[in-house]
């Protein structure tokens, strides 16, 4: 409605004041604290991309440019394309053992966005991007004995979390749909739709539960479900790679 697209652009003009980063993009808290962080972005060009299709006009499309800009510009390794997911207070990637994971999900949920917003203004450059974060993340961090996508990644690329969460999978969903609307030909897109059903198949072991309507969080690398508590952040990845699944069949 009118009130809600209002009070929404009324948040983030609140937000500049106290979290606007100098160069682009937001600091982490007030007052800042280090290290600046990638993930809190694309939630945000997430949103933006989100109410800019349904209420234009209302500054959407300036936030959704600067993320995306940001991304480009210095999320990507130089040369590789990996993303990188913490930096000190001029977004330079931090390269400590801790700081320089490399996480699979994101790979694919950055992909996710960048294609859209690559779309939307036309920028074969980002689609570009999208492309290589989709062939690593696939490349690297999805093992094909479980046929699931794992946690994290080294800076080389090679395993350091070998769990696998549920999130990561709907991420891979959503970036094989994206990657079926730019495809260059029938043979592209059908691949990309089989890497996406491969995806499916692989959420679908963390909804075999055996409470209904709940799912398993983590499987191990044995291919055995860990017992924890189920949480409700997931309920998003999960509507969410319904909803692209959705609207892709749709633009089929």
């Amino acid at each position: 409605s009118p009130g809600l697209a209002e009070r929404a652009a009324a948040l983030r003009h609140r937000m500049r004041p106290g979290w606007a980063h100098p160069h682009a993009g937001f600091e982490e808290t007030r007052p800042r604290s280090l290290p600046l962080k990638a993930n809190p972005h694309m939630h945000m060009l997430e949103a933006s991309m989100a109410w800019l299709e349904v209420a234009p006009g209302l500054g959407w499309e300036a936030l959704a440019d600067e993320i995306a800009e940001l991304c480009l510009a210095r999320f990507l390794t130089p040369g590789e394309g990996a993303l990188r997911e913490y930096f000190d207070g001029d977004w330079r990637p931090l390269a400590g053992p801790k700081e320089s994971v490399v996480e699979p999900g994101h790979q694919f949920e950055w992909a996710w966005l960048l294609i859209r917003w690559g779309r939307w203004r036309q920028r074969p450059d980002a689609i570009a991007a999208a492309r290589r974060l989709i062939d690593i993340a696939e490349a690297s961090g999805v093992d094909l004995e479980r046929g699931l996508a794992i946690n994290e990644l080294n800076a080389d690329l090679t395993p350091r979390d070998s769990l696998a969460r549920l999130w990561p999978q709907t991420e891979r969903i959503k970036a094989f749909v994206a990657l079926s609307m730019v495809a260059v030909d029938s043979e592209e897109r059908t691949a990309a739709w089989g890497k996406a059903a491969a995806a499916a198949a692989g959420l679908r072991r963390f909804l075999d539960h055996p409470v209904s309507g709940a799912w398993w969080e983590h499987i191990g690398a044995d291919g055995v479900p860990l017992v924890e508590p189920t949480r409700a952040s997931s309920l998003y990845h999960l509507t969410c790679a319904i909803a692209v699944m959705a609207l892709g069949l749709q633009f089929e």
